[in-house]
């Protein structure tokens, strides 16, 4: 990784200063600064691991799981408060509502069991969150699965359209995925509310089959889903489409482990992945912030062969790789998981199963872009403290500009310019707000 010449240029230039906890990298021609966000003693080693789940809330904080806990990182102060505390079992995927400033629900799945210890039922529950109090409350039980081997699946995202998508695992090759009402070996598609959408493909929750060990899932830009997935010897990268098999048990990767007979008669049936490696996943984000162009697509943490991040360069559709290419092979032992944030950072967890921690990756010359929440408006800095700055597409006329706060709440009014100004916010309470220029649509806007 070139470490050593990137040091000596920088003991040459004079421009740049390590922290304590920091160090300088490279990927590709960027220089990078790696530091620990969230550092071992906060976790449980070994099989307990600790953090599985990496998640950028409406808040701008890093909010992640943590046995049985959901807890959360600032960004800005390193403060590690807890949203939520079990008394048993272990949480895995994360999700907050797509539409959090009208129905502020976060979404986890939990190992009922422990972590690794084949307990054999996953659950997804829904909370309400509580900004009063910061804390989520209310549970909802919404749906389970069987899991009989070690791995379970369980992480999920919110689709733009406002469904609940949710990987789960068949690790053992049992073939349910044939099964009506059997949540297993599946991307699963719910309702907000746990319900099953009219428009599924089976009166059941499923929406894809033929999954082996889904592992991460994310929806990228023009609305594709892609799932990373956990092969039996050859690991998955797979787009999803409404009612397709994905071949397990009868194929691995393109390769087949049925009989020659059954995968001839299945073959034009399936769908195969976009991309076929050894490279055991977790989970998977979507990074496309200039401070790191040798990122910009899809990227993956890697627990087994080859671990580390792997960056998959997609086409103009985003539904097929151009380029695969590894970084930090071997330097952080098993990832876990990977998030990229709205300033250019990028999180994951590190040395998972050992000593585990969440690392964060960002530019060493950034000093923090601006963060493009919709197309209409651009907010910088987000999150702020004294002065917000704003970029709409709207016309440069006089317009209004109106912040509220999560229960809805009237908090600033003021007659702007439409296309772009400064504000002063510094009057504002921390936390997190709806902000709406004119007839865009509201951003979320988080105050320090």
């Amino acid at each position: 990784m070139k470490r050593l010449l990137c040091l000596l240029l920088i003991c040459i230039s004079g421009q740049l200063r390590l922290s304590a906890q920091g160090i300088l990298d490279t990927l590709g021609n960027t220089i990078v600064r790696i530091e620990t966000a969230v550092d071992s003693s906060q976790f449980a080693g070994g099989y307990a691991s600790g953090p599985w789940d990496l998640h950028i809330g409406p808040d701008g904080q890093l909010w992640f799981t943590d046995q049985t806990a959901i807890r959360r990182w600032h960004p800005n102060t390193g403060v590690i408060s807890t949203v939520l505390r079990v008394p048993s079992g272990y949480f895995m995927g994360l999700a907050h509502h797509s539409d959090f400033i009208h129905q502020p629900y976060v979404y986890a799945t939990i190992d009922t069991g422990v972590y690794y210890g084949q307990s054999t039922r996953i659950e997804v529950w829904r909370y309400r969150y509580n900004s009063a109090v910061d804390s989520l409350e209310d549970p909802l039980f919404l749906l389970s699965w069987y899991h009989p081997g070690e791995h379970s699946g369980g992480r999920m995202v919110f689709g733009q359209d406002s469904c609940l998508y949710i990987g789960t695992a068949d690790y053992a090759g049992l073939q349910w995925q044939d099964t009506l009402f059997m949540n297993s070996g599946k991307v699963l598609r719910v309702r907000p509310d746990g319900s099953v959408p009219s428009d599924n493909p089976r009166p059941d929750f499923s929406w894809t089959w033929g999954h082996r060990n889904p592992q991460g899932i994310v929806q990228v830009p023009n609305g594709n889903i892609i799932v990373s997935e956990y092969g039996q010897i050859n690991d998955e990268l797979n787009l999803i489409r409404r009612g397709n098999h994905y071949g397990w048990i009868i194929f691995d990767g393109n390769q087949c482990i049925g009989s020659i007979d059954t995968c001839n008669a299945y073959q034009s049936t399936l769908t195969f992945p976009i991309d076929v490696g050894q490279n055991p996943p977790s989970g998977i984000t979507w990074y496309d912030h200039p401070s790191i162009p040798e990122l910009h697509g899809l990227v993956q943490a890697v627990t087994g062969i080859n671990q580390g991040l792997i960056a998959y360069t997609m086409n103009a559709t985003m539904d097929s790789v151009v380029n695969k290419q590894y970084y930090l092979r071997y330097e952080y032992g098993r990832v876990r998981d990977a998030c990229a944030g709205p300033d250019g950072s990028l999180y994951f967890i590190a040395y998972d199963r050992s000593s585990p921690r969440i690392m964060r990756v960002r530019n060493a010359l950034n000093t923090g872009v601006s963060n493009t929440e919709t197309k209409e408006t651009v907010l910088f800095p987000n999150p702020a403290s004294e002065y917000l700055q704003y970029q709409t597409a709207l016309p440069a006329t006089m317009t209004t500009c109106i912040i509220r706060d999560l229960q809805g709440r009237l908090v600033l009014q003021r007659n702007v310019q439409g296309d772009q100004g400064t504000l002063n916010v510094g009057h504002l309470k921390s936390g997190t707000y709806s902000f709406q220029i004119g007839s865009s649509h509201p951003v979320l806007l988080v105050i320090l």
